[in-house]
């Protein structure tokens, strides 16, 4: 008897009706995607460690490592942007590329326990600029709406904002990532203490300070403009009033917000950043923003935006909503005769190849038949088809 029957932390089962759910979401959301013009790319599951730990966004300790034959470091790849960059850069010609992904990533999620996650994603590589910034925004809209989930809301954010609040300060990048992880968390007494610890200019921390209060719909954007202390402040507000006009003008309005603490990572987004958010999910349904600077480790600078749902999330967001199971249309039983096995075979790949559901019930009674959910119920005795 095998007594470790008990899964690794961090990982779930996926019982049927749970499997239909996620691959209902997968399917609309692919096929979103295609419709603006996105090509589907994959990757492999395993990557060289030193291609993430050089990027900085990732410590390789929060990740699964293994050794290959010849000694090297390999990782289960956290996410999809890094490798779909890596063959952007070394394997594309220079141009715009419109690219869509489905695939499991793998790391520890400190909020909520899991190691793995399946993702499904846009990246608009070599595409610079607000309108494809807006069009991101716009497809993560209609990829959310097309999944049927209601009540959710794009909370968007930029990086420069408080980048030049940093530059004010003048800090090194190990402490401009731990103050950008403090705001992200909107730890005040972290930030206080952080602040005494290193001695800041207390006016600028009182700017700082601001941030959890600069929320809300497009004339947040007003205060922000008035609080801007350096031309990095004001290039990102003025990106952001681009965004908005250009989203409003589209009907988004009721679908965003803005929020100035929202900093994402430093090392990793160069601009625009945001979530999805909705009631019933623990953790954004999805989140991306713009990363012009990626692909520079790989030799190239290919400015880019895209995003990542968590099809987990979103279908458990959506419950059920997308947990539909399998229509039967046809139940089909047996007496247990050569014959009438046959026949229920062939009645099966008939239905089949007509993209019709079939169950077959094998040898039983025809009170199973009878009883079974199904659009049509057929029994064979001796061979000859019964309706019922």
């Amino acid at each position: 008897m095998i007594e470790k029957f008990k899964q690794p932390s961090g990982v779930k089962d996926s019982l049927p009706t749970e499997c239909i759910a996620k691959k209902k979401t997968e399917e609309i959301l692919l096929a979103k995607f295609a419709s603006y013009g996105c090509r589907q790319i994959d990757t492999p599951v395993l990557e060289y460690g030193e291609m993430y730990a050089g990027a900085g966004r990732y410590e390789l300790r929060r990740l699964f490592k293994l050794t290959d034959t010849d000694g090297n470091l390999l990782v289960l790849r956290p996410d999809m942007t890094m490798p779909i960059s890596r063959i952007v850069a070394t394997k594309f010609e220079p141009g715009s590329y419109k690219l869509c992904y489905l695939g499991k990533t793998f790391r520890l999620a400190p909020r909520s326990g899991l190691r793995e996650f399946t993702q499904a994603g846009v990246e608009y590589m070599g595409c610079p600029g607000t309108a494809f910034d807006a069009e991101a925004v716009a497809l993560a809209i209609e990829a959310l709406r097309a999944c049927g989930l209601d009540g959710f809301i794009i909370d968007i954010g930029h990086v420069g904002f408080f980048g030049g609040i940093l530059d004010l300060l003048g800090l090194d990048p190990k402490k401009r990532d731990e103050l950008a992880a403090l705001v992200e968390r909107k730890d005040v007494i972290g930030e206080s203490l952080f602040a005494a610890r290193e001695g800041l200019d207390p006016e600028i921390m009182k700017l700082l300070s601001r941030l959890p209060m600069l929320f809300g719909d497009g004339k947040v954007l007003d205060e922000a403009e008035r609080l801007c202390m350096n031309d990095a402040m004001r290039r990102s507000v003025s990106e952001l009033k681009a965004l908005d006009a250009a989203l409003v003008a589209a009907g988004y309005g009721d679908r965003i917000s803005y929020d100035l603490s929202l900093v994402g990572e430093m090392s990793y987004y160069s601009g625009l950043v945001f979530k999805g958010l909705c009631e019933g999910a623990g953790s954004p349904v999805l989140s991306g923003g713009r990363y012009d600077r990626l692909c520079d480790a790989f030799g190239r600078r290919v400015p880019s935006v895209g995003f990542a749902v968590g099809v987990d999330v979103l279908t458990e967001a959506l419950g059920s909503a997308s947990s539909d199971d399998i229509r039967v249309y046809a139940a089909v039983g047996c007496d247990g005769d050569a014959r009438s096995v046959g026949a229920a075979l062939a009645l099966a790949a008939k239905l089949s190849s007509e993209g019709r559901t079939v169950e077959l019930l094998g040898e039983c009674e025809e009170e199973s038949v009878a009883s079974a959910a199904a659009e049509r119920r057929i029994y064979y005795r001796r061979g000859e088809e019964i309706r019922l």
